[in-house]
Formats: structure tokens, C-alpha cells, sequence
């Protein structure tokens, strides 16, 4: 009886596809053979060094080509992750190198994936340098690249929105601003955007007050404080989360999806890009909401 419990303990250890995992979860479930492991910062700097059996990703292959601020299509983003071995069966971690340019990269990753239909994926909490704290015999500077092609299939699901939809819907929408509050509030302009503030009712949710200094995610109590007692939300409600990229609106859309489960959250994909440089759109300054 013993070894049946044992064996569904480490069964469910291997399926448990926490939105965050910890560096003594990914080492218990390197012998998973459908696990897939993907580095998301550069080329140089995978090549430096990078978890043992990591594959290396190109987050623009995931991107349009006439646009790189937008998300590839469904079918050029099913040959991507072919292309990185994912079947449907496969479990993903990835991971990044801390820099902010890189964990932005994850949590986009993760949304290509939840979008085309894939949930068994997870982020590494604290990335490489926590990776490293504790397991730094099991990295190396060597490309690994997959065996084969994945034979994964996506099935888009409706976590994208664009501007008509927020303009006709945005009475009954929570919209979440997760730029810096000096973004938000407008002491502070947006790189290649005209206007400064927020979008009008939009709340300020800056992704980054979800994480410690080393990177790491905060506590689930206090996270949950900030969306649940903070800004009062309900799973029951419509959520709209924007950034200026749909890259940096990508990490809050995360933990609110599939770390908290409000699963009614989706993403603006142009974002304030598109928002703040348009002449006639409700733009709020100075002013907190």
C-alpha cells in the first residue's frame, strides 16, 4: 500500500502544474520525461550558462512579423513550439535570467501557450539566479536542442481583446494599468507614447509590487491582499489587463489567470502603445482611481 501512495505522490508531483515552482520542484522533476525546459534570454546569454537541458528561446519567433509588439498568428505559433518538441503531453518550465527584459519574456511564453489551449506549463520562481543558488552542478554551457518536433495543437482561447472590445464593454470591465504608478499617474511618460496617465477608470496594478528584490514571487496572502482586499475583485468579474506592450502586460495577466485562478482575466494586446496615441481616447491624469 506503501508504494501505491508513494507512487501517486510522485505522479501528482509530476502533473502539478503550479503557475510558479520552486528550484527543488524543477529538480525533482527532471527524470519527468515529458518535461521541457526553456530559457527565454538571449542567445549569449544561454550560451554563458543555463539549467542542464534547457532549450533556448527566440520570444520574437512568437511575434508578428510586421508588428513584434503583437502576438504570430495560431499557425505560426504552433510551428514554433513544434519546433521545440512540445507535445500535448509535455510539461513546460521556463525560466529567465532576472533581468526585466527576460521575465516579461516568460510570462509572454506562458501566454502563447494558455492562449493556444496548453496549461500544463509553470515559471520558475527566482529564475536562474535561484536555480543556480541551490543547484549550480546541474547547469552548462552547452545548446541542448530537442530530439524531435512536438506534435502540439493549439486551440486559441479568447484572452485577447483589442480596442472596440474594451470601448464597448468598458462600463462593466476592471481594468488594471500594470505600468509603473509613476506611469499611471503620469509624473512619468511612456516611451513612444503621446499621452501620459491612464486609461480612464483603469486602476494601477504595477507587476513588479508582486515580487521580492531577489526576484522572487511574494507570499500568496499578500498577493491575494492586493488583488482580493485591495482592489476588491471577484472571480466573477471581467477583468482587462494593459501595460504598454502586451509584453509588459503579460506577467500581471499571469498571476491573476493562473496563479490566482480569475479565470475571467484577459489581456489589451496593444496596450497603451495603441491606446495612448490615438486622439480621441479617455485619457485620466494626476489622478487615482
Amino acid at each position: 500500500m506503501k508504494y501505491i501512495i508513494l507512487a501517486i505522490i510522485t505522479y501528482i508531483n509530476l502533473v502539478a502544474f503550479d503557475a510558479f515552482i520552486t528550484p527543488d520542484e524543477l529538480k525533482n522533476s527532471l527524470n519527468n520525461k515529458d518535461l521541457i525546459i526553456l530559457d527565454v534570454d538571449t542567445k549569449e546569454i544561454y550560451k554563458a550558462g543555463h539549467i542542464k537541458n534547457a532549450i533556448h528561446v527566440d520570444v520574437s519567433d512568437f511575434t508578428d512579423i510586421q508588428n513584434p509588439l503583437l502576438m504570430a498568428t495560431s499557425e505560426k505559433r504552433e510551428y514554433e513550439l513544434s519546433k521545440l518538441g512540445i507535445n500535448s503531453n509535455s510539461y513546460v518550465v521556463i525560466y529567465s535570467h532576472n533581468t526585466e527584459h527576460s521575465v516579461l519574456n516568460s510570462s509572454f511564453l506562458a501566454l502563447v501557450l494558455i492562449q493556444g489551449g496548453f496549461e500544463s506549463v509553470s515559471i520558475l520562481n527566482g529564475g536562474y539566479m535561484a536555480w543556480i543558488f541551490e543547484y549550480e552542478f546541474l547547469v552548462s554551457s552547452e545548446s541542448y536542442y530537442p530530439q524531435n518536433d512536438g506534435n502540439i495543437k493549439l486551440n486559441d482561447k479568447n484572452f485577447i481583446v483589442d480596442l472596440d472590445y474594451i470601448k464597448n464593454n468598458i462600463s462593466k470591465l476592471v481594468i488594471l494599468d500594470a505600468r509603473s504608478t509613476m506611469e499611471y499617474f503620469g509624473v512619468e511618460k511612456s516611451q513612444g507614447i503621446k499621452a501620459v496617465g491612464h486609461i480612464s477608470k483603469a486602476r494601477s496594478s504595477y507587476y513588479k509590487d508582486k515580487f521580492l528584490k531577489d526576484g522572487t514571487l511574494r507570499d500568496k496572502q499578500e498577493i491575494e491582499q492586493i488583488y482580493i482586499n485591495g482592489h476588491e475583485l471577484q472571480h466573477k468579474d471581467e477583468i482587462v489587463v494593459y501595460a504598454n506592450t502586451i509584453f509588459s502586460a503579460s506577467m500581471e495577466w499571469y498571476i491573476l489567470y493562473k496563479y490566482l485562478n480569475f479565470k475571467n482575466t484577459m489581456i489589451y494586446e496593444k496596450s497603451f502603445m495603441q491606446w495612448g496615441n490615438l486622439e480621441d481616447s479617455s485619457v485620466t491624469r494626476f489622478k487615482w482611481e
